[in-house]
């Protein structure tokens, strides 16, 4: 009767050791996709609302730059252009991670109205086009990650912020 209720005991104490692991798996992952998130953030936290040189004439990089020369916030738009899926991630200095290739920020910037931020929150129908200047945008960050490559990518953190013209 004993050894039955110590191997029950053991049994239980070996489903609680799993469970915990799982968990822990899933807090370093959520952990890792909110750093991710953040250095997107931070990297656009400096640049300007509307390009420099350009002032708005241009939505989503403008000809001829990269990464490096991104210098509104515009410009990390992946809405419609797929080079802006950053796989593997970017840290705050632009730089890829190449130890976090299982993850990808996608970046989205939409123009709201500064007096009724929730316009634009459905981007499937949206209130106005994204190329309307109004000195509010929404910046959304999603977060992907898969588990090899080659399997699907699933969402699993995104956040958001609004930010408004100088």
């Amino acid at each position: 009767m004993a050894t039955a209720i110590v191997g029950i005991g053991i049994l239980s104490v070996m489903q609680l050791y799993t469970a915990c692991t799982q968990q822990n798996r899933a807090a370093i992952g959520i952990t890792t996709a909110t750093f991710l998130a953040e250095d997107i953030q931070e990297t656009m936290a400096g640049l300007a609302f509307s390009d420099p040189a350009y002032g708005k004439t241009y939505f989503g990089p403008e000809p001829g730059q990269t990464l490096a020369s991104y210098d509104d916030i515009d410009d990390f738009d992946s809405t419609g252009s797929p080079s802006n899926f950053f796989n593997p991630p970017i840290d705050s200095t632009r730089q890829p991670i190449a130890s976090l290739s299982d993850y990808a920020q996608v970046v989205s910037v939409w123009p709201v109205y500064p007096n009724q931020l929730t316009a634009n929150s459905n981007l499937s129908s949206p209130d106005m086009p994204q190329t309307t200047y109004t000195g509010a945008a929404r910046v959304t960050v999603r977060i992907l990650h898969r588990r090899a490559a080659g399997l699907a990518w699933s969402e699993v953190y995104r956040t958001s912020w609004i930010r408004v013209a100088e």
